[in-house]
């Protein structure tokens, strides 16, 4: 149940993504109540500590990421299952490259999930400890088709800021109900000099 779970989150980052890439800016969709069914922060700076990561990688673009991130959350499931980890931190996406600045472009990424800092690497998977890391942050919780427009939020704030993006960025998955949950709950992170 857990590894179906977390492939649905997968699936819905790549989703949002693949929209923010194509530029499709839909108003947000309401909830019966006419509550917004979306929200989105307001940018941060912070330092995200050093954090345990259980992952593998791919190339791939916005436009072809879907099967290299299920493949990639598929290998990293099974290690967690084989190797009988318990998986209650949240799955971690990271794009080197900037490529959200640059939809069209290729770009290397990893995918994973952040794990107990005694976690033993096991098969393929790889396992590393990241460095702090020091970005621009904004939150977003809603559906996962609305996801993009967080992007379209952190990245014009991020330059009105004058900050310069060292080209890598994060997306955590904190909480996940559902594709069309207003609940979901996101952490796009673009690494600052």
């Amino acid at each position: 149940m857990r590894y179906a779970l977390a492939l649905i989150g997968l699936a819905a980052i790549v989703f949002s993504s693949a929209l923010f890439v194509r530029g499709e800016d839909k108003p947000a969709a309401k909830t019966p109540e006419s509550k917004p069914a979306i929200s989105i922060g307001e940018m941060r700076i912070q330092t995200v500590p050093a954090l345990t990561y259980l992952y593998t990688e791919a190339e791939t673009s916005f436009e072809k990421m879907g099967e290299p991130v299920k493949e990639g959350f598929d290998k990293v499931f099974y290690t967690a299952s084989e190797a009988k980890m318990l998986l209650a931190r949240p799955t971690m996406l990271v794009y080197q490259g900037g490529p959200h600045f640059d939809p069209k472009k290729t770009f290397k990424m990893e995918i994973g999930v952040i794990v107990a800092d005694d976690t033993k690497a096991s098969g393929e998977i790889k396992l590393r400890k990241t460095e702090p890391f020091k970005c621009a942050t904004i939150l977003y919780t809603g559906p996962v088709m609305e996801q993009g427009q967080a992007y379209q939020k952190l990245i014009p704030a991020l330059t009105a800021a004058g900050l310069t993006p060292t080209g890598e960025e994060r997306e955590m998955c904190l909480f996940w109900e559902g594709p069309e949950s207003v609940n979901n709950i996101f952490w796009m992170q673009i690494g600052i000099k």
